[in-house]
């Protein structure tokens, strides 16, 4: 590296050192946190924002990652926070802060300097202030040079209070001890500390005894809420069972009644099916029978001898009508009227073209079937009908003005 663009410390001309993993980016891009070493064994924190921001999330990752990186684990070594843009900390982060200091501190960890303090953070880090352990120093400044300063003076081997002077003063004793008692009942939740009580004709007395019945009611709210959080899992756990019970006995009962309807559904099946080969077989035997008698009673008509001609000429009429209707209905695989016959047997006379689909789909539309029903009946969609009734539209030679409708009814009753 040339060292012409190495940065240095201003205060010690020590090299300071960055590393891309050592900064935490915010969710939500409100701010960035910033760790650098400087020189071997002093981690330097700072926050990047627009504007003072309330921290969220606690860094203890970070500091982890540069303790680790540095070989700062079992050395000594020193934090230098800045906090001019630091108003306050979220609950997650005291929480986090607090855990770190007072239940897994780094005994690695000598020493801790805050400067450029906000005015409104100042309480909270004198929170910060009275629960340090014993092993750590933590000092305020006001800017980077006598933090740097205050660093330098720490005894690297010993172990320091902080503020040695002011510790031996009562009052500030009392002091710490009250905060540092709020802190970690607020902050870690930390209920069954003993809190030392000055004698009671001492002028803080009743602000200790105050605190001592907040911390009782706290432990009774405590217990009532874990009771009350117990018997709620109990009581949900015994309605999910329910559910749970009431759910499978459902899916048993829907699958016996879909297995039930299967079952009805192939009975019923069979059913249809053994009435429609008899319909079949019916229809089909009445049909060859009324077709016998018919043969019959034509061959009968031709050897009357003394029937008149036109009364001979109007019974194979007949006849033959019934034939061609018996004729058409093969064809089309409808029951047809006599007229509905005769209309089908012109329109194959007029347009010899036309398949039997077709010839079905005329006499439909003929009697007012909608596209809808036609196709329906032949089990296409209607687009597919719309398709069919197009091509039969040019089949039989139509202009674009003209309707098939009419057409069809004109040629089933043709004028005289």
């Amino acid at each position: 590296m040339n060292n012409a663009n190495m940065e240095r410390c201003p205060v010690s001309g020590e090299e300071i050192v960055s590393r891309p993993q050592w900064i935490y980016h915010h969710a939500a891009g409100k701010y960035s946190t910033r760790l650098r070493r400087i020189g071997n064994n002093i981690l330097a924190l700072d926050v990047v924002a627009a504007e003072p921001v309330t921290l969220e999330q606690f860094e203890g990752d970070l500091v982890a990652q540069a303790v680790e990186d540095s070989g700062l684990k079992n050395r000594p070594f020193f934090i230098l926070w800045d906090l001019k843009l630091v108003r306050g900390l979220s609950y997650s982060y005291k929480r986090g802060i607090a855990t770190f200091l007072y239940l897994y501190h780094q005994p690695s960890l000598r020493c801790v300097v805050f400067y450029n303090i906000l005015p409104e953070f100042r309480h909270t880090a004198e929170r910060i202030l009275s629960i340090i352990p014993s092993s750590m120093s933590l000092y305020f400044a006001p800017d980077y040079r006598e933090a740097m300063q205050l660093i330098e003076s720490c005894d690297p081997g010993g172990i320091t209070s902080g503020r040695e002077e002011e510790d031996e003063a009562e009052y500030d004793t009392l002091k710490k001890n009250f905060l540092g008692t709020t802190t970690r009942i607020g902050w870690l939740n930390v209920l069954n500390e003993k809190i030392p009580l000055p004698p009671e004709d001492h002028p803080l007395y009743p602000f200790f005894s105050a605190l001592a019945l907040l911390q009782k009611d706290l432990t009774e709210q405590s217990s009532l809420h874990e009771k009350r959080k117990e018997s709620l899992l109990g009581q949900y756990s015994t309605e999910i069972h329910n559910l749970h019970m009431q759910l499978s006995f459902s899916e048993k009962a829907t699958k016996q009644l879909l297995a039930d309807f299967e079952r009805e559904k192939t009975r019923l099946g069979d059913i249809l099916s053994g009435k429609k080969t008899d319909c079949v077989q019916f229809s089909t035997a009445q049909t060859r029978d009324r077709n016998a008698l018919l043969r019959e009673l034509c061959y009968s008509v031709h050897r009357l001898d003394k029937a008149d001609d036109s009364q001979k000429q109007q019974v194979l009429r007949i006849c033959n009508q019934l034939l061609d209707v018996e004729r058409n209905e093969q064809k089309i695989d409808l029951p047809l009227t006599t007229t509905d016959s005769t209309f089908l047997t012109r329109l194959q006379e007029t347009h010899p073209n036309l398949n039997n689909r077709e010839l079905k789909i005329c006499l439909l539309i003929k009697m007012s079937y909608s596209n809808e029903d036609i196709a329906e009946n032949l089990g296409i969609s209607r687009r597919g009908m719309e398709s069919i009734r197009y091509r039969m539209h040019k089949k039989i030679g139509l202009q674009k003005n003209q309707s098939l409708k009419n057409y069809l009814t004109g040629l089933a009753s043709p004028s005289d």
